[in-house]
């Protein structure tokens, strides 16, 4: 299993190399994206990715800087097909699944699409979920997702719009905290994790390796992304603080990083 950061960094002003939020997952042969921010499809292209093995793509919520650059990831996988016939071979009769926790911001996607060339006509299929608690996918990768309040408590009749999710494959568990606003939301989830993904765009790193220690969960590594300005000012400092608290079982999320699980 292989995890490729694509995208190390939160909604700020534009950073000198480095992308808004995106991770790609590498197992049993196929590709999944885990939100799809700013050219996401660019840089796994550039990093050797082969994106044609792409099966599913799953948004934690749609903020700008975990959905900006899905109409484009969706976009070159048509075109890479229509580039050649052998990729057309692999990619004939195949089925993307695309989970968001807000089906509008999808029929606003595929919009864009049909006005691009070609009217998106693919081989391929794309297959809209909405994201909701509980689990997503079993086959391959086992997916699960769970709401968390960074969006806030949705009003009456209304979905929850902002999820973490837990990730199971080759006998290894990943937890994706995408944005969330209380370390007590993903506590549940942690344990036995081999990899813990924490948000660093509304929180100190080394806040939550206190929690993390405090809370005395059994947990492999944790990696820091999503970083907001104030890690970004001060990152090497910042990571020496969060490595007082938990060691070198720590790090920070760099474009290009990829972790072998």
């Amino acid at each position: 299993m292989k995890l490729h950061i694509l995208g190390s960094c939160s909604g700020t002003e534009p950073m000198p190399g480095r992308h808004q939020t995106s991770l790609a997952l590498e197992t049993g042969g196929s590709l999944y994206f885990l939100d799809a921010g700013e050219n996401c499809a660019y840089s796994s292209y550039l990093l050797g990715i082969d994106q044609l093995r792409t099966r599913g793509i799953f948004i934690s919520h749609t903020h700008m800087d975990h959905v900006g650059g899905l109409p484009h990831l969706l976009w070159n996988l048509r075109k890479l097909c229509t580039l050649s016939p052998e990729n057309q071979g692999r990619m004939a009769g195949r089925t993307i699944h695309v989970y968001l926790p807000d089906l509008e911001v999808f029929d606003g996607v595929y919009k864009m699409l049909l006005g691009s060339e070609g009217n998106y006509e693919t081989v391929f299929s794309l297959q809209p979920h909405l994201v909701q608690d509980g689990l997503l996918q079993e086959e391959g990768l086992r997916v699960e997702a769970s709401h968390n309040l960074h969006l806030g408590e949705p009003a009456p009749g209304e979905r929850w719009k902002s999820f973490s999710f837990v990730l199971a494959a080759e006998g290894r568990k990943l937890v994706c905290s995408g944005d969330f606003r209380d370390f007590s939301e993903l506590l549940p989830h942690l344990s036995g994790a081999d990899l813990i993904l924490l948000e660093t765009g509304h929180h100190r790193a080394f806040a939550l390796c206190q929690e993390l220690k405090d809370a005395g969960v059994d947990f492999g590594r944790v990696l820091f992304y999503h970083h907001g300005v104030e890690i970004l000012r001060d990152f090497a400092g910042e990571l020496a603080l969060a490595r007082q608290v938990l060691g070198d079982r720590v790090d920070f999320a760099q474009d290009g990083m990829c972790l072998v699980l």
